[in-house]
């Protein structure tokens, strides 16, 4: 009993630090790829303000609708970068919910399995207690005679 609350214990110690690996893997791939979205946006932008600047030069009369299509595209960027990003999270949010009440189903199990242990090892001494009790009840008798005649 005491190898298995240790188990269950030692079990329980693992599937937390697991579960903490795969928060921090998360975190670390939300970050990575918020990094590498926003350094994309950036060299987006980057490039979007020197074509505009360019076509100012060049084409005063073609540069207002160029300016608007570039923003038009980058805002979509944007917004698909945006989709992505929380479909991603959520993705994480789906797979980290459903490892922690798979841990919370095996603990549960694991609990119910140690208290029916307990409570199956509580009767058995009970019941050897019982036992001891009675033993030592007819010893008494059998060796004091005494008692043999106030009990008859």
């Amino acid at each position: 009993m005491p190898g298995e609350i240790a188990s269950t214990q030692s079990d329980e110690i693992r599937l937390r630090n697991l579960r903490a690996q795969m928060q921090n893997r998360h975190d670390l791939q939300m970050r990575e790829m918020e990094e590498k979205n926003q350094s994309s946006v950036q060299r987006l932008v980057e490039n979007h303000t020197t074509q505009t600047e360019q076509l100012r030069n060049a084409f005063d009369v073609t540069i207002s609708r160029e300016a608007e299509a570039l923003e038009q595209r980058l805002h979509e960027v944007r917004l698909h970068n945006d989709e992505r990003i929380e479909t991603e999270k959520q993705t994480g949010d789906q797979q980290l919910f459903k490892v922690k009440q798979a841990n919370q189903q095996r603990i549960a199990e694991y609990k119910k399995n140690s208290e029916a242990q307990i409570e199956s090892l509580r009767k058995q001494l009970q019941a050897s207690a019982e036992t001891l009790r009675e033993q030592a009840k007819k010893q008494e008798q059998r060796t004091d005679p005494k008692l043999n005649k106030r009990t008859t």
